[in-house]
């Protein structure tokens, strides 16, 4: 039986995703609570916020022996969970907002005490949502800045790309639409071609094109130093937010 400890958002795509039997708890709604999941459960996910990861950790204790606990818990390490656990079994995992769609990715790190059977099983689980990359875990900051907050980059850009077309004089319904499009096309051919993201900038913009054009804005404005340093901004505030999710954790 897998239980899951948070009913939000991701809780509740991961709920949807696995479409088996599941467990689930939330402080907000009227359905099982944490100790009933804990018992019931071979399998634990934690999707709940950092700030609510002590509480929920001291609640469970008891009940989660020889069991795998999965953390999606943003900032909080496993080592930090296995100090509140001892000896348990922990796999981290970071999936993204696409997952809702089944169309995301998951970056999962092993804890001090996982199995190769855990590692294998935890993807299965999140393999529903998209695709699951393991990663080590003192990159899940980078990760974060990437994959985590990545989606809220192609909105924005899709946004802007919108209003650069209704500034161009094209309703805002059909600039909307273009965008939109476009950037699924895209990404649609991203897994057709096997081609590198550089070749495939050169199939689009022929030599003294308009694509060529727009191109040489983009570098002359830096665009690849704004979105490092942008990246780099967000991996920092995810480092900072593991830093205080050890408060979470002591208190």
């Amino acid at each position: 039986m897998i239980g899951i400890i948070g009913a939000g958002n991701m809780g509740s795509a991961i709920a949807f995703g696995i479409k088996g039997k599941v467990l689930l708890s939330d402080k907000n709604r009227r359905i099982s609570d944490n100790i009933t999941v804990a018992k019931r459960s071979d399998i634990i996910i934690l999707a709940i916020k950092p700030q609510d990861i002590g509480e929920v950790l001291k609640e469970i204790r008891p009940y989660v022996k020889e069991k795998l606990i999965i953390s999606i818990a943003a900032g909080i390490t496993t080592s930090s969970i296995e100090k509140a656990l001892p000896g348990t079994r922990v796999i981290r995992v970071m999936p993204n907002m696409p997952a809702m769609a089944g169309k995301g990715i998951s970056a999962i790190s092993c804890g001090r005490f996982a199995k190769k059977g855990d590692l294998k099983t935890v993807s299965m689980i999140f393999l529903n949502l998209g695709e699951v990359i393991e990663v080590k875990e003192k990159t899940m900051d980078a990760v974060t800045a990437v994959s985590g907050s990545g989606p809220a980059y192609y909105f924005l850009f899709t946004y802007l790309l919108a209003k650069a077309a209704e500034a161009s004089g094209l309703q805002k319904d059909i600039a909307v639409r273009l965008a939109r499009a476009t950037f699924i096309g895209a990404a649609e051919v991203i897994k057709l071609k096997d081609l590198s993201m550089e070749d495939l900038v050169k199939k689009v913009a022929s030599k003294g094109g308009t694509t060529e054009a727009a191109l040489k804005v983009f570098k002359q404005e830096k665009l690849e130093a704004i979105i490092k340093k942008a990246v780099r901004s967000a991996s920092q505030k995810s480092s900072n937010l593991t830093i205080r999710a050890r408060h979470y954790l002591s208190s």
